[in-house]
């Protein structure tokens, strides 16, 4: 097996590592930055570096945007899919004896739209990708006026600034995400940014005990978050959980809550220590972001107990890593992050379920000029089950990504 690795990762290597004539770091600026008008816009990560052009006779700017991206897979033990998921070896139908899988479905398009109006400006931003299936995926859809924001985009609990730069999508397991449907209003002072915002409401019930019954959401889900600069962000949400009583009999509600916070914090002039830490009852659909019919399955919100009530799951889920940039060109990231849950024990269901994850990463990626990047990632996950059953998973991932 040792062999087997070193093999793979050999032969991963030239899809990782690209020649090219002219080298040049990418402009990273902070994520969510305003496209300026008329003016190259540099709006998040690289991914996002695009150029405005003006529609002649209006007062409307439009940017296109998005990437290319091929991502290559080395599973040593089990198949964790097209975007890493670590919670596939909680199904042994994904154990292999060694796979390679090649994939473009992260590739994304997207369009902005700027117009200035006697009142201020309005902005537009739709955004679209190919996972999971190949077809093409709404991921952002939104509008912003002043401070206001209405549609689908982050959800208003997540945070940018402690999240290490990595080739798996979607970041490590346990940091907080999704994108859910949302109107949300942002006062910014200074380093001071204040949000709240009222989200779309759902969650994830575990089909265990659940037989028949029906979720609804009567409430909104109510965020708020404060951030300093690019250093600290802390962020709360509170929610409801309800079962539909008019079409399954089940009248039972609990109160789902969580805190998020993160932190980046300089280390000289070329490394930066970041941290995560989240804690809650029904954040499963946030710390698993997928559907919540998987999610259900897997990392769930909330469960229907042996005498009928609904009752929240507690989780809580840390992640630490350095970023660190070698020179202009290159650059890496190591790190490690843990997930837990806290299902029923009594309950024979739960005993193949998820106790705990953690998942741990290295990097080398080289910013070849402003439009392409090239990196190589080495991946670990580890699973516990509720019954002590465990597993663990090595992967290699290598990615070559086109921005325009």
């Amino acid at each position: 097996m040792k062999y087997n690795k070193v093999f793979a990762l050999a032969a991963m290597l030239p899809v990782g590592l690209t020649a090219a004539s002219i080298s040049q770091a990418f402009d990273v600026v902070e994520a969510g930055q305003p496209v300026v008008t008329g003016e190259p816009s540099r709006v998040g990560p690289p991914w996002n570096h695009r150029s405005t052009f003006n529609i002649p006779g209006t007062n409307t700017d439009v940017a296109f945007g998005g990437y290319i991206k091929l991502d290559a897979f080395y599973d040593f033990d089990f198949d964790q899919g097209d975007s890493t998921d670590p919670l596939a070896l909680l199904n042994p139908s994904n154990q292999t004896d060694g796979r390679t899988n090649f994939t473009a479905y992260e590739s994304r398009i997207n369009f902005r739209t700027q117009t200035r109006t006697d009142y201020g400006t309005v902005s537009t931003f739709l955004e679209g990708h190919f996972l999971p299936d190949g077809k093409f995926n709404l991921r952002h859809a939104y509008g912003e006026f002043g401070p206001f924001l209405a549609g689908q985009s982050w959800t208003n609990f997540m945070h940018f600034l402690g999240s290490p730069r990595i080739l798996k999508l979607g970041g490590p397991i346990g940091y907080a995400t999704g994108r859910p449907t949302q109107l949300r209003y942002t006062h910014r002072s200074g380093p001071n940014t204040f949000a709240v915002s009222l989200e779309e409401p759902s969650f994830a019930l575990s089909p265990i005990g659940s037989a028949g019954v029906d979720t609804e959401n009567r409430l909104p889900t109510l965020t708020t978050r404060y951030q300093f600069s690019q250093n600290f962000g802390i962020s709360a949400l509170v929610k409801e959980l309800s079962t539909n009583e008019a079409t399954s009999g089940v009248d039972e509600s609990t109160t789902g809550y969580g805190v998020a916070a993160q932190l980046a914090v300089p280390l000289g002039d070329a490394t930066t220590f970041k941290a995560n830490a989240t804690v809650g009852s029904g954040l499963g659909s946030y710390l698993s972001y997928v559907p919540d019919a998987v999610a259900g399955a897997r990392t769930p919100d909330a469960y229907v107990d042996a005498d009928g009530a609904l009752k929240s799951v507690d989780s809580q889920a840390y992640g630490i890593s350095l970023d660190h940039r070698w020179n202009a060109d290159w650059s890496s990231a190591i790190g490690t992050a843990r997930f837990s849950q806290d299902l029923p024990d009594d309950i024979a269901g739960f005993q193949a379920g998820l106790d705990r994850v953690q998942y741990s990463y290295v990097n080398l990626i080289w910013d070849v000029n402003q439009r392409l990047s090239t990196g190589i990632e080495y991946q670990h996950s580890d699973i516990k089950r509720v019954n002590g059953e465990s597993d663990d998973a090595h992967r290699i991932q290598a990615s070559v990504q086109f921005h325009f």
